[in-house]
């Protein structure tokens, strides 16, 4: 199957999400010195676009490795391996990362002396304390069900089931952008599905021309938007929020089928990386941070943004690397 977005560019483009994702986090977490009011105010808003980048191609990989796994056995591509990929890609890394944290933090032991471990098990099991993970695997288990179940209608019945799960998100009120990047892992999919179906059309330097001028309209606006509201880069409305999400979105999936390669051996380390990356830089962040007060803030916060990197990186090339060889052993035919 032809591709139109190769996987160094996917990879590398989670990479500068990740970055933009903890640099936000990090900005926004602690006290800021007077020098760095604005700075820390503008960087500081930058996590939905980092997480509309990796839902985008989470919907877009999800979509193309269903695709490929297609078969007469299997016609919906959601198959026992299918499942097993995403439950090593995605929740055994979480049950195994947040436990560890729950039992460096004492969780456990405090929540069995209070007689609340019922509870604390939940939040573990429902990732209260990692809200994109609980996000994410509720539109996997959507996806799954809808393409295994949905047979003709499964797009559009997955489309309605994420509007209906971000409406119930932004009815719960929650004073965060939970339900603004679902759109991007809806427009994932579809980009995948049309990938699939017109590869050849994609590839076509009209079809990318009209793509790269719907991607620059996009930053156009975007930047206006940001303009006229003193240039804080925050909406007025929810509405305008989604709205500006959504145009990111076809930004970022503009460059990406426009890019052909990418060269950037780092950035697709991270990209690799990037899940161990989010669900270690909190735990790492407030153990380190602390420690390098007398730095000043912002280079104490940067330092730590760097292990942070580091740590992740290796302890995700390791896992990745003994998740490879299980598959490559359970992929072996077994002699009789």
């Amino acid at each position: 199957m032809p591709v139109v977005i190769s996987s160094k560019v996917s990879k590398a483009l989670r990479g500068i999400a990740i970055l933009i994702v903890i640099a936000s986090h990090y900005a926004g977490w602690m006290y800021v010195e007077p020098v760095h009011i604005r700075a820390h105010h503008m960087i500081s808003t930058w996590g939905p676009p980092g997480v509309d980048i990796f839902l985008l191609f989470s919907g877009y990989g999800l979509y193309l490795s269903a695709h490929k796994g297609r078969n007469d056995r299997c016609p919906s591509g959601i198959s026992g391996r299918f499942v097993l990929r995403r439950i090593f890609g995605a929740l055994i890394p979480y049950l195994l990362i947040a436990g560890l944290i729950n039992c460096y933090a004492g969780a456990w032991t405090q929540a069995a002396a209070e007689g609340t471990l019922k509870s604390v098990i939940l939040d573990y099991l429902t990732c209260a304390e990692f809200w994109y993970m609980q996000v994410l695997f509720v539109l996997y288990g959507l996806f799954i069900l809808c393409f295994r179940f949905g047979r003709a209608l499964r797009l559009p019945l997955l489309t309605l089931t994420v509007i209906l799960y971000t409406i119930r998100l932004y009815q719960t009120g929650h004073a965060d952008f939970w339900e603004l990047s679902n759109p991007a892992f809806l427009i994932g999919v579809w980009a995948g599905a049309a990938e699939c179906r017109f590869p050849e059309q994609l590839k076509k330097p009209l079809v990318r021309a009209g793509v790269g001028i719907l991607g620059l309209i996009g930053m156009v606006i975007s930047f206006d938007r940001m303009q006229r509201n003193g240039g804080s880069g925050v909406p007025e409305s929810f509405g305008w929020e989604l709205v500006m999400n959504l145009f990111f979105t076809l930004i970022v999936l503009s460059i990406a089928w426009l890019l052909t390669n990418w060269p950037g051996i780092v950035l697709r380390l991270l990209g690799e990386t990037s899940l161990f990356i989010y669900l270690l830089h909190t735990i790492l962040f407030w153990n380190i941070i602390f420690r390098l007060d007398f730095l000043g803030y912002a280079r104490a916060a940067m330092i730590t943004g760097a292990i942070t990197l580091v740590i992740g990186c290796a302890v995700g090339s390791l896992y990745n690397h003994l998740s490879e060889l299980f598959f490559r052993r359970i992929a072996k035919p077994r002699k009789i």
